[in-house]
């Protein structure tokens, strides 16, 4: 008996490392979100404010970025994260950045928030219904959301000409 639990051990921890690839890595999406009513939803941020995704509506773009602490791709994108949140400043485009909540904690989102500085709103979706709602399939995710609540973009990286990318949001 022994025996075959020491070889289901290298198909556990093989499942294990193809389950953290799934959820680690940008693939395509297999839902396709585009032109459909952004799902409402409500979060806590880490910071305590609640936070409901139809207060934005008829007033701001919302751009969803799903994340994790643990996901190299999440951490490598942090600068233009930062970069979209600066050349956003003053204009109607709200970045909440969602942590997926699987296998984290908010103690692990909190100290990244500090260690990177991260200036925009982070939610926890610690049961990852929000995430499920919006079909997540790996992180980063990012979903668009215009004023009047309809997803216009869904993608995995975000562009690094952040200037060239929001130009189709706000042309001068």
């Amino acid at each position: 008996m022994k025996r075959a639990r020491y070889h289901s051990r290298p198909r556990v921890l093989a499942g294990l490392c193809l389950l953290s690839l799934l959820l680690c890595c940008s693939g395509e999406r297999e839902i396709n979100l585009q032109g459909k009513p952004a799902i409402d939803f409500s979060l806590r941020t880490i910071d305590g404010e609640d936070i409901q995704l139809a207060r934005y509506r008829g007033e701001k773009f919302v751009h969803l970025i799903f994340w994790a602490t643990w996901c190299p791709s999440c951490m490598m994108e942090i600068p233009k994260f930062k970069n979209l949140y600066h050349a956003t400043q003053g204009k109607p485009y709200e970045i909440l950045a969602i942590d997926v909540g699987y296998n984290d904690s908010v103690r692990k989102v909190r100290q990244a928030q500090e260690q990177y500085q991260l200036p925009y709103k982070i939610l926890f979706d610690e049961t990852g219904e929000v995430s499920r709602k919006y079909g997540v399939m790996g992180v980063p995710t990012h979903i668009v959301i215009n004023k009047e609540g309809i997803i216009v973009n869904q993608f995995n990286q975000l562009p690094e000409n952040v200037a060239g990318y929001l130009a189709q949001f706000f042309p001068t």
